[in-house]
Formats: structure tokens, C-alpha cells, sequence
């Protein structure tokens, strides 16, 4: 009798090996080890001042890791890359806030970031269609797929807030990415247009399972609606690692979001 058969564990895209950060002596990011897998989705959460925006700069770049530690991309060790090298490796980020070129058309910021893939962003800025034209049809279809359909010659610096950051999250899918570093993707959304993207990241997830997506945000009914895996930090240490479900019932989280009197 043969035994069945157990699927493959996806490879792991990113590893982060003890990393830590800290500002002027005050720790924001403890040895902090994770992995995630391709084709996973997993939401960072935790309370103000957990750790989250200052670990997405140490994965980006932006930010070096103190101390030691590692961090890999596709088992490659990028601890000491700039963040542009690591852009052009396939990872591409969000911001809490949108960070455009708003002196720029949405249809220029989309030809820059399509092109900062293979040039870099500080040539481009200089002579971008040069290096753009052939990605034209993906932004138009990345366009109408974030809603972004009839805005091409907007200024990005006049769009209002649901169009700028899905601007800037069509920016960073006009890369290609394979790692997607989305930093509080919702922050100061109507309701109506956080609707609008988690269908939009359903959306992206369907329609490219190999992509791999982490998230940080506070709203909880966005983050629990997309995410797979939850992760919750609390004064730059990782406090729990499970499913959405998990998460949300758990006494844990309960009490580093509102305290022990309200446990």
C-alpha cells in the first residue's frame, strides 16, 4: 500500500535571520526571525510603536540590521544590498504614505517605475520613455485593473487619497515583483476604498499565486480579509505567528492590542 502523496513546501522567498534595528539607543526591531514562502500572504500587525514599518525597512533596505543577523531573498544573502539593488531583484514596496512623483503625470510615474527595474530611478528621471515604451501594455492593464482607467494625465500630486496609493501600489506592480511590501496599504482610506482594495489584492492574488505578499496596516477587517498567516509584533519582538482565525480569537492578541484590564 503506497502512502500519499504530500505536496512540496513552497520555496522559501524571504528569510530574516535575527535582525535588529535600533534608534539613538532605543530598540524598535529585536532579533527578529521569520520566513515566508512563495505564494504566501502574511499580514505584520501589532499596536503603535510594535516594530513594523522600521522591519519592512530592514527587509527594503532601507535600514541597516545592527548586531548581526541576515536577511535572504530567494536564498540569496542581501543584508548589505541597497535598497535599489533589491528593487531590481524582484522587491517592490508600499508606504503609509504614498510616496509619488507629484509634479508627474500617473501615467509618468508608472513609465519611471516600470523602467527603475532595469535603470534605476536617477536616470530615468532625466529621459523615462527612453526606457518605458515596452512596458505599455502592462501598465494600461495594471491601470484598469487598480481603477486607475481615464486618470493617465492627472498630476499624481493632486489625486485624492485612494487614488494616490493606488498609484502607488500599480507603481509597484508595474516591476513584476515577486515580493510585495505593503506598508499599511489602507492608511487613511474612506471605506468605501478600503472595499475597493481588498478587491483589488484578491484580485492580484488570484490572478498571480506565485506572488508573494507581506502587510502591515491597523485595520484589522482588511488585513484578516486577505492575509493567510498573521503574524503579531509587540515592542520590536514577534508575539505570535499564526492563521487569521487563530489570531483573532486568541487571548494574546487581545491583550497587547488593549491591555490586561480588558482581557
Amino acid at each position: 500500500m503506497t502512502s500519499p502523496a504530500v505536496a512540496p513546501a513552497a520555496p522559501v522567498v524571504l528569510e530574516t535571520r535575527s535582525v535588529s534595528k535600533s534608534y539613538y539607543g532605543v530598540p524598535a526591531v529585536i532579533d527578529l526571525s521569520m520566513t515566508v514562502a512563495r505564494g504566501e500572504t502574511l499580514a505584520i500587525i501589532g499596536p503603535n510603536g510594535a516594530g513594523k514599518s522600521t522591519y519592512f525597512g530592514l527587509i527594503a533596505g532601507e535600514h541597516a540590521t545592527v548586531g548581526g543577523g541576515a536577511i535572504l531573498f530567494n536564498g540569496v544573502d542581501i543584508t548589505r544590498w541597497p535598497a535599489h539593488r533589491r528593487a531590481q531583484a524582484g522587491m517592490s514596496r508600499t508606504f503609509q504614505v504614498a510616496r509619488l512623483f507629484a509634479s508627474r503625470s500617473v501615467i509618468e510615474c508608472l513609465q519611471i517605475a516600470a523602467a527603475a527595474k532595469r535603470a534605476g530611478y536617477r536616470s530615468l528621471l532625466r529621459d523615462f520613455r527612453r526606457h518605458a515604451s515596452v512596458d505599455q501594455a502592462d501598465i494600461e492593464r495594471i491601470m484598469a485593473g487598480l481603477g486607475l482607467a481615464g486618470l493617465e494625465d492627472s498630476l499624481a500630486g493632486n489625486l485624492a487619497q485612494g487614488d494616490r496609493k493606488r498609484l502607488e501600489l500599480a507603481m509597484a506592480m508595474v516591476q513584476r515583483p515577486s515580493l510585495l511590501l505593503l506598508d499599511e496599504p489602507t492608511a487613511g482610506m474612506s471605506t468605501e476604498d478600503c472595499l475597493l482594495t481588498v478587491d483589488t489584492l484578491k484580485s492580484i492574488q488570484r490572478a498571480d499565486p506565485d506572488l508573494t505578499i507581506v502587510m502591515t496596516g491597523h485595520d484589522m477587517d482588511v488585513l484578516f480579509a486577505v492575509a493567510r498567516r498573521i503574524v503579531l509584533m509587540a515592542e520590536g519582538k514577534q508575539v505570535m505567528d499564526g492563521t487569521p482565525e487563530e489570531v483573532g480569537s486568541s487571548q494574546i492578541a487581545r491583550k497587547v492590542y488593549l491591555g490586561d484590564e480588558h482581557v
